[in-house]
């Protein structure tokens, strides 16, 4: 189950440049057709691309990328994050690595109205595409929740541009409301679009642990944190 595989991924940055076997790949294919939305209205495309159509400002090359395009409107980024975040799991259980590529874009324009915006990489990797629940880096439930309720835990070891992990939820009953971190003019340029992408990814893993009684919905009064901003709620009884 995707779930397994969320206390065990990690982000790999240096992978074995042979490309896939084509029925793994086909599965990969596959599996980016059955994906959920967070906005079922929301239009989304995936393209597969190879090592020679992406260009990346970091030294991250792989064989194999995931290209995400989708229509720009309200919440479109965060629902990106949910998508591919399941893919980053899928891949993961495939035994694979992958790589969130902030900085990368497609050597060439794709022929789409859509907005291109983010790509996974993926392959195999050269070392072990995953870790013990011990290594990861992340701050305790207590700095990004109201209470320490062990639910949360999925959320927390989320991954994010450059491990900033931006969310906080209050957590009420079965209900949980998600914000993102406030931030300033300069870091809100830079920072802005990668943020609500990792608030979908962070929700991703609440998905992917409660599949059968997750719903998302948006709370008209939520609660006030201060220096975050309301994302959604996610109801997880």
């Amino acid at each position: 189950m995707l779930k397994d595989y969320i206390v065990k991924r990690k982000s790999t940055r240096k992978f074995d440049m042979k490309p896939l076997e084509e029925d793994v790949l086909h599965e990969i294919k596959e599996f980016a057709t059955t994906m959920k939305p967070l906005y079922e209205h929301i239009k989304v495309e995936y393209s597969f691309l190879g090592e020679n159509e992406v260009k990346n400002i970091l030294p991250v090359k792989a064989p194999h990328y995931i290209i995400i395009s989708s229509e720009s409107t309200e919440g479109y980024l965060t629902n990106v994050g949910f998508l591919l975040q399941q893919m980053d799991l899928y891949v993961s259980s495939k035994g694979l690595g992958s790589c969130y590529l902030g900085l990368a874009k497609p050597t060439e324009k794709a022929d789409s109205e859509l907005e291109f915006v983010i790509i996974l990489a993926f392959g195999n990797s050269l070392d072990s595409p995953y870790r013990e629940e011990s290594e990861f880096k992340r701050k305790p439930l207590t700095k990004i929740s109201n209470r320490e309720d062990q639910r949360l835990e999925v959320v927390r070891l989320a991954p994010s541009s450059t491990n900033s992990q931006p969310w906080y939820v209050v957590s009420i009953g079965d209900v949980m409301h998600l914000y993102c971190v406030k931030l300033g003019l300069f870091k809100g340029m830079m920072y802005n679009k990668m943020n609500q992408i990792d608030m979908g990814i962070a929700l991703a893993h609440l998905y992917v642990s409660h599949t059968s009684t997750f719903s998302y919905f948006s709370e008209q009064n939520p609660p006030v944190v201060e220096g975050y901003y309301y994302i959604g709620s996610a109801l997880i009884n």
